[in-house]
């Protein structure tokens, strides 16, 4: 797998950018507050459909920007894939492969996978299990689409128990629905 080209639009601090790869090796270097870092964010957001970094893609927007452009053309599988993410402040982002729209990140994972270590990944040690189990899920979703898809079954499923529970007190009608919750959740 290869990334021969990232182009950006509005993303971050990028008003403008386009960056050829070299196929071997890359280094990217640069003063402090530069773009290096949101270089390597875009080309995560481009294959797993989520940033390590924002929790909402309006974070990626520039400040000035109503929407950003993330583009890459990657060679992976023995073929050429254009990758490409919209980004918008007042509505739904746009992903697409090759100009096919598509609907889940594990679909951009399918296309290429990446690996990013950032400073912050240290607290994988002393955060404890949840951090792992994070780190382990993201892993996990760009390898096996099925289990990303289980999992936000699942994350779907955990949040509506978790609301009904949370609101049980003032409508007690709502815990018969609970054992179904409890059901899909072992089944995902």
């Amino acid at each position: 797998m290869q990334i021969d080209r990232l182009e950006l639009e509005g993303f971050r601090n990028y008003a403008r950018q386009a960056a050829d790869f070299d196929p071997r090796c890359n280094v990217v270097c640069g003063e402090n507050a530069q773009g290096k870092t949101n270089l390597l964010e875009a080309v995560a957001y481009l294959s797993r459909g989520k940033s390590p970094r924002a929790r909402t893609d309006r974070e990626m927007i520039g400040f000035q920007e109503e929407s950003a452009r993330l583009l890459a053309r990657v060679y992976s599988r023995d073929r050429e894939f254009k990758v490409q993410a919209d980004l918008f402040r007042g509505r739904r982002r746009k992903l697409t492969v090759n100009q096919v729209p598509v609907k889940t990140n594990a679909a951009l994972g399918d296309v290429y996978h990446t690996v990013l270590f950032q400073p912050e990944d240290l607290f994988l040690i002393r955060d404890g299990a949840a951090a792992r189990r994070r780190f382990l899920d993201t892993a996990l979703c760009q390898l096996r689409p099925r289990y990303a898809a289980a999992l936000a079954g699942y994350e779907r499923a955990r949040e509506q128990k978790t609301r009904i529970l949370r609101d049980y007190d003032q409508r007690p009608g709502l815990l018969e629905a609970l054992p179904e919750f409890s059901e899909q959740m072992v089944r995902l």
